[in-house]
């Protein structure tokens, strides 16, 4: 076993591994990506049969996660992701979608989001009811794929996806501006953050720029038909909100 199945498996709790993954660690593939990182994780075929869940627990979503983004000896271990290495199953869940939707005229692949519950009585019990049901606890966080589109997505775009993802799960700030720890943890706070220049430069740093992101970036190597204040205010009517 090398360096790198040991550190990843030293990293990640027993209760991340189950037997069905035991292949991860196994299975290295080159692929479009350009250098060896664990293989992929697809959603389960039956998702799509008519009479299953719509929604699906994705640990093994997670567990790659772990390995490929979190874990300093991969080759596509990302810094900026750090502050997510230190939490486990199900602080941060994945869940499967059988399919996106459609959000202000464009499909929707993916989610991050904090859990909360804005209810209580019955309908709280039952919704927490759902996620013990899921993860065998209520998470944290959670980030939601869309199946139909990881099905069929390049490897270059899943980990694109993911990446996106996880950059919305940000580490929190505190009123001067650095890194907030729980007092009584230790343990990095975490909030959701928006789309930002950060996560732009990040993800077009190690995937490069699609879509309206490049229409962006062409934009701006022009010159500019308004001035520097004036592009600043409309920038706000876009669509660079979590989604």
């Amino acid at each position: 076993m090398t360096n790198f199945f040991v550190d990843v498996i030293e990293m990640l709790k027993p209760q991340d591994i189950t037997v069905s993954e035991v292949f991860l660690w196994t299975a290295f593939m080159k692929n479009e990506v350009g250098f060896s990182i664990p293989v992929r994780p697809y959603p389960p075929e039956w998702i799509f049969d008519e009479d299953t869940s719509d929604f699906v627990p994705a640990r093994n979503v997670f567990t790659w996660i772990k390995a490929t983004f979190l874990n300093h000896e991969s080759e596509m271990f990302n810094l900026d992701h750090k502050h997510l290495s230190v939490f486990y199953w199900p602080n941060i869940a994945v869940l499967w979608a059988r399919g996106g939707y459609i959000k202000q005229g464009r499909r929707v692949a993916g989610t991050a989001e904090k859990v909360m519950f804005n209810a209580g009585g019955w309908v709280r019990e039952r919704q927490e009811n759902q996620f013990k049901m899921w993860f065998g606890d209520v998470p944290d966080y959670l980030i939601t794929i869309d199946a139909s589109y990881a099905k069929y997505c390049s490897d270059i775009d899943f980990c694109a996806l993911i990446e996106h993802e996880l950059y919305h799960i940000a580490h929190k700030r505190n009123a001067f501006g650095f890194p907030d720890y729980n007092k009584k943890t230790g343990l990095p706070k975490l909030e959701i953050r928006g789309h930002d220049i950060e996560e732009f430069t990040g993800v077009v740093r190690r995937y490069g720029a699609s879509g309206e992101l490049l229409k962006m970036i062409e934009a701006a190597k022009q010159r500019p038909e308004l001035s520097k204040a004036a592009v600043h205010h409309a920038c706000g009517t876009c669509l660079l909100k979590v989604v």
